[in-house]
């Protein structure tokens, strides 16, 4: 939500929620206007019932469970935020043991029966190799650190 308070020119008030679902009832019982939540979990209370609408999704590109939903670049606002996931193992793993967990995951990633199981669970996937996963975890570390050094969100 900094993100976006930065790109909008908006000035928005932090409230920490413990989860989501804390998010959805404050959101549902009108305490929260806004919230960020993740689209897979937003679209599992919307099937739930719960009234929410959807704005921005702020992944790189439309993801494919919710493909008419813009991105917030496509909206003008210079924001790209995902939840990702990764896997890793202790450091000094043979190369041998590497190479096959990562062609492992890439296998099971591009599995097509893999890939309708997430989306019936509102799991978005997005595969990156272990050289792409580190550059972006390393930038978004530094992006971090530095939105802390000019918007601490957190009382000093």
């Amino acid at each position: 939500m900094l993100k976006f308070e930065r790109a909008a020119g908006v000035k928005m008030r932090h409230i920490p929620f413990k989860g989501s679902a804390e998010v959805r009832s404050a959101i549902l019982g009108k305490q929260i206007m806004v919230a960020a939540i993740n689209i897979g979990e937003a679209l599992q209370y919307q099937k739930g019932g719960s009234p929410l609408r959807n704005l921005v999704q702020m992944s790189p590109a439309r993801t494919n469970l919710a493909p008419g939903l813009a991105t917030a670049r496509e909206q003008g606002y210079d924001i790209e935020m995902s939840s990702l996931r990764g896997l890793v193992g202790p450091k000094g793993l043979p190369q041998d043991v590497r190479e096959r967990l990562v062609n492992a995951v890439a296998v099971s990633v591009a599995d097509p029966e893999f890939q309708a199981k997430s989306a019936q669970f509102f799991a978005p996937l997005r595969y990156l190799a272990p050289a792409e996963y580190q550059a972006l975890v390393r930038d978004a570390d530094a992006m971090y650190r530095a939105m802390w050094k000019d918007m601490p969100w957190a009382d000093k």
